[in-house]
């Protein structure tokens, strides 16, 4: 009998410890966009738009993109691009924030 409490109060600590590792690891994972998936709807290298994709500092929320400076980038690489297509990209491939509260 008593293995069996030990036991649980065992799970019950480790379940109890769950959310605050995994809203940690969240935390220091900030979401990306999907950027293979966006290479291909643009018709650009996956390197030419890591490239041109703001990257964060460390320690820093990344920053929301900004199209016109990405469009300048990527025209290189592709230069029927239009800063509308690339915010029509931006728009459809942005990964979902968590919800504060």
């Amino acid at each position: 009998m008593t293995k069996i409490k030990s036991q649980n109060i065992a799970l019950i600590a480790v379940l109890a410890l769950l959310p605050p590792i995994a809203a940690t690891a969240q935390q220091q994972q900030p979401p990306r966009p999907d950027i293979n998936k966006m290479a291909a709807q643009l018709n650009v290298p996956q390197d030419a738009l890591k490239s041109c994709m703001p990257q964060p500092s460390k320690g820093q929320r990344p920053v929301r993109p900004d199209a016109t400076k990405i469009a300048k980038c990527l025209k290189r690489a592709n230069p029927k691009l239009t800063t509308a297509a690339i915010e029509k990209a931006l728009r459809i491939n942005a990964p979902e924030r968590p919800r504060d509260g």
